[in-house]
Order: structure tokens, then C-alpha cells, then sequence
């Protein structure tokens, strides 16, 4: 689980942001949606982000993604190869430039971890791996050096395995340890933590799981989605179709995974809806609505994230889904008795009717709001005056602009623009 994220100088963002999911203890108000791995830190399992269009939600969830990238895939890029992920605040001459930093606090298992990443387009700059055995944080390895690879410092606790490997100045020394047979076996796990263990989904994104129907019970759980979720739909199932011809496979793949992609891409859906007559009367997928579709996309996603207890990213949790569905998907990562090993929903939205003190705690909310000299700032509620309080109506006062993060609306000089366009088109048809 993330506890919390730390970031500077990545696209809207220029100055440092803090992006907590530390808990503090209010066993009265939502005890259920908050994961605890000691009497002492609390985690949240899921969080909210507001804010006007363009002023940073999804940018939060890209630099998850770029660090995703750097722990995972860095280690196999080339000599000389940029670093792809590399998108400094290009407004201001101070961060343009200049590096871009990342601190992540995580759970893996019961361990708690810290890593840090400072990079530009061409080298990784600076890398630390801390272990909180205590409260007091013992280090594993800390990297000063962009290419000098014999230079990166061990902690005692760094055991087990081989620990110095060889890099590149734009490789991380994370992906090159984390994805060698020869590191330690703490290093693997942290590593496939990154690769397994975070997920993001963009709003279009149309992403699913291989030959999900073959997992025991989540053809069941698609069936009480659908039927029991007022999709109306009463059963659905697979039949055989035909493979499309775009579909190449290069010729070294292997067969068992061709197979799988055969499979998938071959096969058909079947919704049955029940008519007026009693009949069940089969639907194609083309003929079921962009929400049934991509719900049909997101619960084996939901399944499997819950199975592995894995931290999931959607950004716009509501795009075609009713905004009950949505609270739904919500309440389901916040029931300890279906969220047994602690997943965690990250997720923008614009929707109001889920920032509710029914659904979230104040804690669970943040504002994205965006200005010229700062940048990106991400604001939780509860760091608002006391004055806001858990039983708060979050999204009436929000709406009434009593927090920010709502857009600044000109309707004046918008309709005036509009006016002038359609009398300079009318002049030109005279």
C-alpha cells in the first residue's frame, strides 16, 4: 500500500506536493475504510481528487506511471537512450531544466519502505532505498553518482545476494538489481511490487485481464454485477468467433501466449436480456451501452487488484457510469469484508454526489488547483480550518467555491466570443 507520495518539477507540478494516505485514528467515522499494519500508521484505501479541468488531477496519476517506468523498465534501456519520462514544468526558467524528484513511502507485505528518484532527460541523478525497521529508517543503498556504478553505497540490511550491478547513467539501479535472478530476495519482491502491484487506467483506456472467464468464480461475480447493478441484463457468456484479420503475432512469439491472445481475440460476448414475452434474447457487445462496456472491462480488473491487494489508479472513475455504479466500485474497496488484503483506489473525478460523508472521510479528499507562479498544489480537506468536519456536506461547499479547485467562468466574454463568430460566418454566406 502507498502511504505517501512526494513530487517536484513534473509537468503542472513545480513546487514540491505532498500526497498523503497516512490515517489518523477516527474509529467513529469510517473505521472500515482505513488498512492499519500497527497501532501506529493507518492507511487509507481510497482517495479522491477534485479540481477543475487542466489544473493537474491526471497529472498526479502520470507521475505514478513515470515511476512505475523507472523502476521497471529503466534497467533495460540502452547507452545514451533519454529518459522518456522526463517532463519538467516547462513554465517557469527555475524548473525547465532542472531535475524532477519522486519519494514514495510504501507497504509490502508488513515491511514499510522509502525510495527516492532524482532524474533529468539524460541521467538518473541521486537513488535511496530506506527499510523502517524501527521508527528510525535503515538504509539499504543510496546512489550519488549517475554513471559510476561501483560508487553506490550498501546499508547492513542489504543481504542475501549479489549487490553491485553494472548501469547505464539513465538506468535506475532499482531495475537493474529488482529484475536480476542474482539480488537479493527482498529485492525482487520490492521490485515486482512496482510492476505488479501498481495499475493505472485512463478515462479511454480499454484494458482487460487474458482469459479472465477461466478464473474460478469471476464469471459469477460478472453475472451479479450485471444483473444485480440494474445494467438489465440476465446472464451473458462467450461463443466462438472469428480471429481479425489486422491481428499479427511477430513470429518469435511463444505459442502458449499465442494462444492466449487467440483466444481472447476471438471470442465472442453474449449478453441475454429478458423480454416482454419472457424470452432471453441475446445482444451483441456493439449493441450494449459504453457503460455496461466498460464495467465489463473493470471487474475482472477489480478482482484481481482485491486478489493481490495491488493499488489501482482510474482516471475518471464515472466516465460512462451512473454515479450510484461509481459510490459502488467505491464502497466496495472500502468494505474490510471484500477489500480483505488491502487494496487501494486512487481516482479522479468531477462527480460531486461521491464527495459525500456517507461514502468518504475529509481525509479522503483532495483538491487539484493550478496558478501561474505555483503551478500544480494538491490540498487535502483536512487541511482545511477546523471548522470542516467529517459530517461536513463536502460537495455543497465545495460546489459554492469554499475550497477552490472549481473552474473560473467568464460567461460574459465566452457568450460574446460565441455572438461574434456566428455574425462574422453569417456575413461571409451574404
Amino acid at each position: 500500500m502507498i502511504i505517501e507520495f512526494t513530487l517536484k518539477n513534473f509537468r503542472s507540478i513545480k513546487e514540491e506536493q505532498v500526497f498523503s494516505l497516512y490515517a489518523d485514528k477516527k474509529p467513529k467515522h469510517h473505521a472500515g475504510n482505513i488498512a492499519y499494519f500497527d497501532e501506529k500508521i493507518g492507511v487509507l484505501k481510497t482517495t479522491a481528487i477534485y479540481g477543475a479541468n487542466a489544473s493537474g488531477k491526471t497529472n498526479l496519476i502520470f507521475a505514478f506511471e513515470a515511476l512505475k517506468t523507472l523502476v521497471v523498465k529503466s534497467g533495460d534501456w540502452k547507452d545514451g537512450d533519454l529518459i522518456n519520462v522526463y517532463e519538467p514544468h516547462l513554465l517557469s526558467n527555475d524548473t525547465k531544466n532542472a531535475p524532477t524528484r519522486f519519494e514514495i513511502e510504501f507497504f509490502v507485505k508488513n515491511d514499510r519502505f522509502s525510495y527516492q528518484v532524482e532524474f533529468n532527460e539524460k541521467n538518473i541523478l541521486f537513488e535511496k532505498l530506506d527499510h523502517f525497521k524501527t521508527v528510525k529508517p535503515s538504509n539499504m543503498f543510496t546512489r550519488n553518482s549517475p554513471d559510476d556504478w561501483r560508487s553506490v553505497k550498501f546499508g547492513d540490511s542489504y543481504k542475501g545476494g549479489k549487490r553491485q550491478f553494472s548501469f547505464f547513467s539513465n538506468n535506475t539501479y532499482f531495475s537493474k538489481a529488482g529484475n536480476s535472478p542474482e539480488s537479493p530476495p527482498f529485492m525482487r519482491e520490492l521490485y515486482n511490487y512496482f510492476r505488479e502491484g501498481l495499475i493505472t487506467l485512463s478515462a479511454n483506456e480499454s484494458i482487460g485481464v487474458l482469459n479472465w472467464e477461466n478464473k474460478p468464480g469471476l464469471k459469477n461475480v460478472m453475472n451479479a454485477f450485471l444483473c444485480k447493478a440494474d445494467f438489465g441484463i440476465k446472464s451473458f457468456d462467450f461463443e466462438k468467433g472469428d480471429i481479425p484479420k489486422e491481428l499479427n503475432f511477430p513470429d518469435d512469439m511463444p505459442s502458449d501466449i499465442r494462444e492466449e491472445f487467440t483466444n481472447e481475440f476471438s471470442r465472442k460476448v453474449i449478453f441475454h436480456h429478458k423480454s416482454d414475452f419472457g424470452d432471453l434474447v441475446p445482444f451483441e457487445r456493439r449493441m450494449e451501452s459504453r457503460g455496461t462496456d466498460r464495467i465489463f472491462r473493470l471487474v475482472p480488473i477489480f478482482i484481481m487488484v482485491f486478489d493481490v491487494g495491488a493499488t489501482l489508479f482510474i482516471d475518471e472513475i464515472e466516465a460512462s457510469l451512473h454515479p450510484h455504479i461509481a459510490e459502488l466500485i467505491i464502497k466496495l474497496f472500502n468494505d474490510p469484508t471484500v477489500n480483505t488484503n488491502n487494496a487501494q483506489l486512487i481516482f479522479t473525478t468531477h462527480n460531486m454526489s461521491l464527495m459525500s460523508q456517507n461514502v468518504l472521510r475529509k481525509d479522503q479528499v483532495y483538491l487539484s488547483m493550478k496558478s501561474q507562479d505555483k503551478g500544480t498544489e494538491y490540498m487535502c480537506l483536512d487541511d482545511f480550518d477546523s471548522s470542516l468536519k467529517d459530517s461536513s456536506p463536502f460537495a455543497k461547499w465545495y460546489d459554492e467555491g469554499r475550497f477552490g479547485g472549481i473552474p473560473e467562468i467568464n460567461y460574459r466574454d465566452i457568450s460574446y466570443a460565441i455572438k461574434e463568430a456566428i455574425e462574422h460566418a453569417q456575413k461571409e454566406e451574404e
